[in-house]
């Protein structure tokens, strides 16, 4: 390993200080011997991370590049990268012959049009949506596609909970682009990401009721503001009955949930992580309520619901002992798992905030702005400081792809959901959201892997909660429906 990190170290160095300068990649990697050209090549995929993080354009063009040629010499799966760096390429050419004075005919404009169309046809002659770029204002979220808008079909939904309001808006497409939130757009937070392979979603979140409406104008969808209403609504689609209630929707998701097929697990592998143990007590609470001993009792329950669905379960601890952070992936890695889930209860930084911060949230890797998720990452950090040091920071970049930061945004997003479904049954609970933050435990794993806090053990209400059995057991449940739900979608 120490021969890697010294054949790696000036190549990243250079390419996070200057932003591009590739020739010092290209000619180790073309002198390296196969394994080091394995490890140089994952080392390439957190350059191109950092450069989506960042929006650097320049930084990801050559990324791709060398990802595509790099994976061919490798005889690996290059194909994502290759249909990304083809987007980008077709729109540089693009904006290039736009800035070309041409002369039109009739004929070369219906030749430019029915070369358009086919183009924009995949094998089953339908048109592949990509979102070229982004822009955005106080009453407009604008997304610009390659191709006419006016077959897109999209589909929309709500998710409201707890003052939390978002509005979700899928559809077919690729996305080519990032976007970051600014401070004056029609929503508090807008995220727009490729939820799988064939679908794009965008989600307007916000702390009141809002009347997004969309429309489709030339290659543009164009969001807009309608209203605002402060009125409560529970989760709905808008293929929904308008005679549909609160209640009898809450009734027929649980029916759902206890009507789930017990063999949907079957040769699925899932290895559950119960936070902390021996000598790391983890977060404590009133009456010596300690993280340890609360994550554990979720673990075992969860895996006994799992196993009667099917599945192949292990526990990196089923007692309380300690166990290094870097050995709880690795026992996944060696189970070949196919779901790696670690269970943690959350605390406040200080007395001030312990009255406020609460809820339940969910948790998958990668690097945050965000302070409240970075002070849930350094809490369960401070649980191995010999693995903080070696989880450096281009060691951390090794580990994170695009393809698994989007498998595990999907388990988080399904756990979440099915979490809240099965403990408001009986309990008040807070939505805390699905969040992402730089977690060590979560660093190595190679499959699809989320972090849950159960609750905040400072808070009174959610301390309550996390001393009850009859809690705990549903957040158990939770986390079993939610995997089931995320195999029912990803097969």
């Amino acid at each position: 390993m120490g021969k890697i990190v010294k054949l790696l170290l000036p190549f990243i160095l250079v390419i996070f200080a200057f932003g591009g300068v590739f020739d010092d990649f290209d000619n180790k990697f073309t002198k390296a011997n196969k394994q080091d050209r394995v490890q140089i090549y994952h080392e390439l995929k957190g350059v191109y991370l950092n450069s989506i993080l960042n929006d650097n354009d320049k930084l990801k063009l050559e990324s791709l590049k060398r990802l595509v040629s790099g994976g061919k010499i490798l005889k690996v799966d290059y194909s994502v990268y290759a249909k990304e760096l083809s987007s980008i390429q077709a729109q540089n050419t693009a904006i290039k012959d736009s800035l070309k004075p041409k002369i039109a005919t009739k004929n070369s404009i219906k030749e430019s049009k029915n070369n358009q169309k086919n183009n924009q046809k995949d094998k089953s002659g339908d048109i592949t949506y990509k979102v070229l770029s982004i822009s955005s204002s106080k009453t407009t979220f604008i997304l610009n596609l390659n191709s006419n808008s006016s077959d897109l079909n999209i589909k929309s939904s709500q998710l409201n909970q707890n003052k939390t309001y978002r509005k979700i808006f899928d559809f077919n497409g690729v996305l080519t682009t990032s976007y970051k939130n600014k401070k004056d757009q029609i929503s508090d937070q807008i995220r727009i990401a490729q939820f799988n392979k064939e679908i794009v979603r965008v989600v307007f979140t916000d702390d009141k009721s809002q009347d997004i409406e969309y429309k489709l104008s030339g290659n543009s969808v164009i969001f807009t503001l309608k209203s605002a209403k402060n009125s409560n609504f529970t989760t709905k689609s808008t293929t929904q009955k308008a005679t549909t209630t609160k209640k009898s929707t809450q009734k027929s998701d649980n029916a759902q949930k206890a009507t789930i097929k017990t063999n949907s697990g079957k040769n699925k592998i899932v290895v559950l992580d119960a936070g902390h143990g021996g000598k790391d007590a983890g977060a404590v609470g009133k009456n010596k309520l300690y993280e340890k001993n609360v994550v554990l009792n979720i673990a075992l329950e969860a895996g006994r619901i799992l196993k009667n669905r099917g599945y192949k379960v292990y526990y990196t601890r089923s007692s309380d002992k300690f166990i290094n952070l870097r050995n709880r992936t690795s026992f996944a890695n060696e189970k070949k798992a196919d779901i790696f889930i670690s269970i943690h209860a959350n605390a406040a930084p200080n007395e001030k905030k312990a009255k406020e911060m609460q809820g339940i949230e969910t948790y998958f890797l990668s690097p945050t702005r965000s302070e409240r998720s970075m002070q849930a990452a350094n809490l369960e950090n401070k649980a191995d400081t010999d693995e903080m040091n070696y989880f450096t920071k281009i060691s951390y970049l090794n580990f994170l792809n695009r393809e698994k930061i989007i498998a595990s945004n999907k388990l988080a997003i399904d756990v979440q959901s099915n979490l809240l479904g099965a403990v408001k049954s009986k309990f008040k609970v807070v939505d805390g959201g699905v969040r992402e933050a730089p977690f060590w435990v979560l660093v190595g794993a190679l499959m699809p892997a989320v972090l849950i806090e159960a609750g905040y053990i400072t808070h009174t209400n959610d301390h309550k909660l996390l001393s009850d059995k009859n809690y705990t057991n549903k957040i158990a449940l939770g986390i079993a429906n939610g995997i089931d739900d995320y195999f029912a979608k990803n097969q």
